[in-house]
């Protein structure tokens, strides 16, 4: 297996990871306050656009070859680190009862 292939396969298990705890988080909104739901739902919405993100960064990883996934793998990381900084922000906001 290639380091390619590696790392895109350990993004996307990360990505599956993370759908689950959003798909968790979303579903408890409707414990809090309407105006904690509204806010939290703008987050969520910011975060999915992150996700969306990360996942056409990924796809371009994928359909380039191994000469040039270096320069794409530094976007993915980026993408990736702004999306877990978004959820776990929001995930802790959460459970702060805001």
């Amino acid at each position: 297996m290639t380091d390619k292939k590696d790392f895109a396969d350990s993004i996307r298990q990360k990505l599956e990871d993370w759908d689950y705890q959003l798909d968790r988080l979303t579903a408890r909104l409707g414990d809090k306050r309407d105006e904690w739901r509204a806010e939290a739902k703008q987050r969520i919405a910011d975060i999915e656009e992150r996700r969306d993100a990360l996942e056409a960064k990924l796809e371009k990883l994928e359909s380039h070859g191994e000469d040039a996934w270096q320069d794409i793998k530094a976007g993915v990381e980026l993408a990736w680190d702004g999306l877990k900084t978004g959820l776990l922000a929001a995930r802790s906001e959460f459970e702060d009862g805001k």
